[in-house]
């Protein structure tokens, strides 16, 4: 059983490996046997090459192109934007200003703030032709007063078609993924934590000092 389980995940993971190294000499053979129609000696080499990259590519147009758009909307479009602030009472906040009702991730602490303040989730269609991709809107509440206080807009992209017929596909990635790869999962995690902090600290103020 233990040999059967380890051959199964083996074939699982490689599943993709194997769809490549068939689609490889299928396109070297198809290639070869259209760049054969050209004359000249560049033309066919020339031509072979492009049917080649375009046969081998074509499969993965979808996930390429998904990618690439979607790292771009990741660098240019993930935003924190704060519709209003609320004053929070000196009993939520510590020495030197530092806010109780924070954790050191930048997350709110529910048994400090209770549950007037929750975060609920929009997920809205972005781009759903030849890729698919939606946008997320993470919305802060204040559930006393029934306004929104302030929106971290984020994206979610899907996989391409072939991942469908994976062993065992993956739906999809988020932002963070793509940031993790970029910055490294600690250097993500404290500039993450960094923004959600200052983002919050926005919202929540303390209150003014007496006037004298």
């Amino acid at each position: 059983m233990d040999i059967f389980n380890g051959l199964l995940g083996l074939a699982v993971l490689t599943s993709p490996l194997w769809f490549i190294l068939i689609l490889l000499p299928v396109s070297i053979w198809i290639a070869v046997k259209i760049a054969k129609h050209f004359k000249r000696t560049s033309a066919r080499l020339a031509g072979g090459i492009g049917v080649f990259l375009f046969l081998l590519l074509a499969p993965f147009a979808d996930e390429i192109v998904g990618r690439m758009y979607f790292n771009h909307l990741c660098t240019t479009k993930v935003e924190m934007n704060v519709f209003r602030s609320v004053e929070l009472p000196a009993e939520y906040w510590g020495e030197a200003g530092r806010p109780r009702f924070l954790s050191s991730r930048g997350i709110l602490i529910r048994d400090i703030l209770g549950n007037r303040f929750e975060w609920r989730s929009e997920n809205k269609p972005y781009i759903s032709w030849f890729i698919k991709i939606d946008k997320k809107n993470w919305i802060l509440q204040d559930n006393e007063t029934r306004q929104d206080l302030g929106e971290k807009v984020t994206f979610v992209r899907y996989y391409g078609w072939l991942n469908q017929f994976s062993l065992a596909p993956n739906v999809g990635e988020s932002c963070r993924n793509v940031w993790s790869k970029k910055y490294g999962k600690n250097v993500m995690f404290q500039k993450e934590n960094s923004e959600e902090r200052e983002f919050l600290l926005k919202i929540f103020t303390p209150p003014l000092p007496p006037s004298k």
